[in-house]
């Protein structure tokens, strides 16, 4: 024998109480949706790269090298020797390390993702990772890591084409500068006055940072116009290197070294260059 009729009130009190259960089960759906991708990603994040070498390889640049040390601390050694950067390293490796979704590279349209004519290749050890175009969203970049192809945040291009500049420390004596000391030279510019090296110049040679850091000798740049040959002492070891005097910049040069600091002309007395 069928129940009494539900009332329009009743009716509409049972509809309401299944909305607000189906509204809490999606709910719970989504937030274990959301646990799930932050769970996945805490773990992909906690796989520290471990390996020995990182090389970067781009178009038209010359590659850059780095190498885990015996202490750990990475260093670059190509195209020069220079102390890397760890807060701008690390974020890098972390943006490189496997990520948690991606897809068979059988499955992409490699082409269209730029990975056949890549923006840039790096390698962690020997794995060759290819650096492709963007997605549609313009905020990640296709990228082949063997036969899977992953998305990695779009500043990765960004941060790679900075080249040394983006990974070296900027600091041009990191480890401290003692003494520096003027040395003659036939190449040097017979006009410019001695130079008077005071304890005030001499901090201001200690905190020199550069703007960018370049492979030497410059591609397309205009001749110097002079040049400073000095020697500066750094924990004891004596040390060479060459200031040259651009229209628009300094550049200043270790001996027999690959790149150069490049740094406004502002930032050394003018008695330097006058």
């Amino acid at each position: 024998m069928p129940g009494p009729s539900l009332t329009h009130s009743q009716k509409i009190q049972r509809l309401l109480y299944t909305g607000c259960l189906l509204l809490v089960v999606l709910l719970c759906l989504i937030a274990f949706v959301w646990w799930s991708d932050q769970h996945s990603s805490r773990q992909t994040q906690a796989i520290a790269y471990s390996g020995q070498s990182l090389r970067i390889e781009r178009p038209g640049f010359a590659t850059i090298a780095l190498t885990r040390q015996e202490d750990e601390q990475w260093r670059i050694v190509e195209p020069c020797p220079l102390p890397v950067n760890d807060q701008r390293l690390q974020p890098l490796l972390d943006a490189l390390a496997p990520a948690a979704h991606g897809y068979a590279s059988s499955e992409v349209d490699l082409d269209a993702a730029g990975l056949l004519d890549p923006a840039a290749v790096v390698y962690l050890d020997e794995q060759r990772l290819v650096l492709g175009g963007t997605d549609l969203s313009g905020e990640r970049r296709y990228l082949q890591r063997g036969e899977r192809v992953e998305f990695v945040p779009e500043w990765l291009l960004s941060m790679l084409n900075g080249g040394l500049s983006a990974l070296a420390v900027l600091e041009v004596f990191p480890t401290g500068l003692d003494a520096l000391s003027a040395l003659s030279s036939p190449t040097d510019d017979m006009t410019l006055p001695a130079l008077n090296l005071t304890a005030d110049s001499l901090e201001q040679w200690r905190t020199l940072s550069a703007q960018q850091i370049v492979s030497w000798p410059l591609a397309d740049s205009e001749t110097a116009i002079a040049a400073r040959h000095l020697e500066a002492d750094i924990a004891g070891q004596r040390t060479p290197l060459t200031l040259h005097d651009f229209q628009h910049f300094l550049a200043l040069r270790f001996e027999n070294a690959a790149c150069a600091y490049i740094m406004p002309r502002t930032s050394l007395p003018d008695s330097v260059f006058p």
